[in-house]
């Protein structure tokens, strides 16, 4: 990644490329694989990158007309909030869905941030700390792979993942050698008061590298 906020393909090449498929229906009404543009990772240097691998601008989603296909290609998020090159870690209009990568540079560190949402996040690739604001953590790991007699490969011991929600917390990479990856879907929630607060979308400058937040992260 050459700079805060570069748009690219790939965060690292010690990570696979991420692919994703969309799928829809032909004019017969068989299902198919529809043409989709590009994965874009958003991120800061040394730390690491997201891209919006889809998102639909209301749930139940509008799928007629592949309303929703069209939304998501278009290039402006400014016109469209649920655009693949939109950054929001949360549909910004109070109703979608967001589907993320998330890929951490060894070391990688995010900055403590909190939004209006409940988040499912599965770690998929590496090791991966997920700490909260009162500095307590959890150490999620992906599966392992191992091979049956017939030479399948399978994943064993599942995919570790956490739900937050509406809390302030942070990602961390502890390798220093390895790079990391989880997904996530975030779904937006009702704001509700917490410690006499109402809950807000918070990210706290300065709480990972010292760098102006030129990403979500």
């Amino acid at each position: 990644m050459s700079g805060i906020g570069a748009w690219t393909e790939t965060i690292t090449n010690m990570l696979p490329p991420n692919k994703r498929w969309i799928t829809g229906h032909d004019a017969t009404g068989k299902s198919v694989f529809k043409e989709s543009p590009p994965q874009l990772y958003h991120g800061r240097e040394n730390v690491g990158g997201m891209a919006r691998s889809y998102a639909v601008s209301k749930i139940p989603a509008v799928l007629k007309d592949e309303a929703d296909i069209k939304a998501y290609r278009n290039d402006d998020p400014a016109q469209e909030p649920t655009s693949y090159k939109a950054t929001d870690i949360v549909v910004p209009n109070g109703t979608g869905a967001n589907l993320v990568v998330v890929d951490l540079m060894p070391g990688g560190e995010s900055q403590l941030h909190q939004t209006v949402s409940i988040d499912f996040s599965i770690c998929v690739i590496g090791d991966i700390i997920s700490e909260q604001d009162n500095g307590e953590q959890v150490h999620l790991k992906p599966g392992v792979r191992v091979s049956t007699d017939v030479w399948v490969e399978m994943l064993m011991s599942g995919q570790d993942h956490i739900i937050q929600r509406g809390t302030m917390h942070k990602w961390i990479n502890p390798s220093k050698t390895n790079a990391a990856r989880f997904v996530a879907v975030t779904l937006p929630c009702e704001p509700f008061e917490i410690a006499g607060k109402m809950l807000e979308e918070v990210h706290l400058k300065g709480t990972g590298p010292l760098q102006e937040d030129g990403s979500r992260l």
